[in-house]
């Protein structure tokens, strides 16, 4: 009997769950978020809402109470001391989806309640759906059967996705060349998070800025591949470069952005004409995915000739 409760509970989180993710996908990201706060919106569902975590574990959408938006709530527990968005962050940001029994107040019936938290992560947020178990005989959740957590398997799609990370996440560092471009984007990320986000793209963007230096600079993607900042030619900000391809066919970009949604960061090689030597040369380019935005930082192998991108 309770595993059926269990699984009918998350059935319907990974319902809305699925449905939301799909509204953020193919709406601004400012409109589904509104969407997602509006406690009369379309995805609050009786004692059934949509809530939304950045990867970092701070709060950037809840329906019914405004208040906690903003706030970060990686290190919160729940009233067992169990670190339960902490579970949900680092869950998705390692596999992109996932399951967290967690107990917590029923804003409705101002008492504690158990609860089952289904999450996909998608374009740099986490998106959860929770539902409350009232069938349970003595108040707690069993542990999950087999066919119960096969639920929470996503499509076949972003399953082969986690199967990849989970090998590639076993292999050591890449190391690049003796300038490192990670050190880079890990600088660039800090910066970005210390300064509003216009003054950060603006800096990104500023050829003498304190990005560029000498052969190196940063640029920066959004998860659909449009570049919002880019150290070497302002004329790339705006455009969308997602199956851009390189000289043998590769759809490098969209390789970043998709690695990127399912693990967070990495690295990918790819041919470009070098613009002084006109030649068609190997690149690597390093990122890393902070707060919904994709930094990335670039050289060509075996030599520090100037990037076009």
């Amino acid at each position: 009997m309770e595993s059926s409760v269990t699984e009918q509970a998350l059935k319907r989180a990974r319902r809305l769950v699925e449905e939301a993710a799909a509204f953020y996908r193919r709406m601004p990201k400012i409109v589904a978020l509104a969407e997602f706060s509006t406690p009369q919106g379309r995805f609050v569902r009786g004692d059934q809402y949509v809530y939304v975590l950045d990867s970092t574990g701070v709060m950037i959408a809840h329906p019914l109470n405004e208040s906690l938006i903003g706030e970060d709530f990686y290190y919160a527990t729940d009233f067992d001391g169990k670190s339960y968005v902490k579970n949900i962050v680092d869950t998705a940001n390692a596999r992109g989806y996932g399951w967290v029994h967690y107990k917590r107040i029923d804003y409705l019936t101002k008492t504690e309640r158990p609860k089952i938290v289904y999450f996909e992560k998608t374009h740099g947020v986490i998106i959860c759906g929770a539902v409350y178990q009232n069938d349970l005989p003595d108040g707690t959740l069993e542990p999950p059967t087999a066919e119960v957590a096969s639920l929470a398997s996503p499509p076949k799609a972003v399953e082969a996705d986690a199967a990849d990370y989970a090998s590639r996440r076993e292999e050591p560092p890449v190391e690049l060349v003796p300038d490192d471009p990670r050190c880079f984007v890990e600088e660039a990320i800090a910066f970005y998070r210390a300064n509003p986000t216009a003054v950060a793209l603006a800096e990104f963007s500023n050829p003498q800025g304190r990005f560029v230096r000498n052969k190196q600079y940063i640029f920066v993607l959004d998860f659909t591949g449009l570049m919002l900042a880019h150290g070497a030619n302002q004329k790339y900000v705006g455009k969308n470069f997602y199956h851009i391809m390189d000289s043998n066919g590769k759809p490098f970009i969209k390789e970043i952005v998709d690695i990127a949604n399912v693990d967070g960061y990495g690295h990918v090689e790819y041919r470009w004409v070098d613009p002084v030597t006109k030649t068609d040369r190997a690149k690597i380019v390093y990122f890393e995915q902070a707060d919904g935005i994709i930094i990335c930082s670039g050289i060509y192998l075996a030599s520090t000739a100037p990037q076009d991108l």
